[in-house]
């Protein structure tokens, strides 16, 4: 059996699915890589795929720290987290037909929807806040709701 082995990203940008090969191929990071077991591989990167004839994916990895990352969502908090089984054991091969999806566990910021229209310019806050202060205090109703029975 043949192997094609690709290291370039532009290369694995046309095989695979484009966040992941922009993402991880050559470049590192902190990713967690969901099995179909439902166990988390931890990888820092992505060094290389390996394609064969018949659809046969594999992905050579460099492994993270085991362990769940500080920061995670409580949902995720209950996986099996797998990196290194050693220090400094850190190659691996994982077989893409059992990748579930991929996550990056290093974000700067947490995801959001990127919707701007509904996020209020500073100016506009301003203006709210001017707009409420200067409503009678007659007119802000500061009673707490009755309970339904």
């Amino acid at each position: 059996m043949t192997w094609t082995r690709i290291t370039d990203q532009d290369e694995a940008f046309t095989r695979l699915p484009a966040w992941f090969a922009r993402q991880l191929v050559g470049r590192r990071g902190r990713f967690g890589v969901l099995l179909t077991t439902g166990d988390v591989v931890r990888i820092t990167s992505i060094k290389a795929v390996l394609m064969a004839p018949g659809e046969v994916v594999l992905l050579d990895v460099a492994l993270d720290l085991a362990g769940v990352p500080d920061g995670v969502d409580l949902a995720w908090q209950t996986k099996h987290f797998l990196g290194m089984p050693f220090p400094g054991a850190e190659d691996a091969t994982i077989n893409l037909a059992q990748v579930v999806m991929i996550v990056e566990f290093s974000a700067a910021v947490p995801a959001v929807a990127n919707d701007d229209a509904a996020v209020p310019s500073a100016d506009e806050v301003v203006e709210e806040l001017n707009r409420l202060t200067e409503q009678p205090a007659e007119s802000i109703s500061l009673a707490e709701p009755t309970a339904r029975v």
